[in-house]
């Protein structure tokens, strides 16, 4: 059983996981034992987009802009924000 001292190394232990590593037992000092299970999930939001045309329209709009490079960094965005404007 792994030791966890860190949010990495929780990570590290979840990165790895996949359909044929699909469980993980591990201690948290202080915490416990923990085991994790890993469950893949089919990709629920590519249904969802096909299923709704205008959320399909959007993200293809999205990603055609962003590969033009017109896309705002998160701190850009929140540079911008001002207490004015709530």
């Amino acid at each position: 059983m792994k030791n966890i001292h860190s949010a990495d190394e929780l990570f590290s232990v979840l990165n790895k996981m996949n359909k044929d590593n699909s469980v993980s037992q591990f201690l948290i000092p202080g915490k416990g034992k923990f085991t994790l299970v890993y469950q893949e999930v089919e990709n629920p939001i590519d249904e969802e987009i096909e299923s709704d045309q205008e959320l399909k329209n959007l993200i293809h709009e999205s990603l055609a802009a962003y590969e033009r490079g017109e896309y705002q960094t998160t701190s850009e965005l929140l540079a911008s924000l001002s207490k004015e404007k709530f």
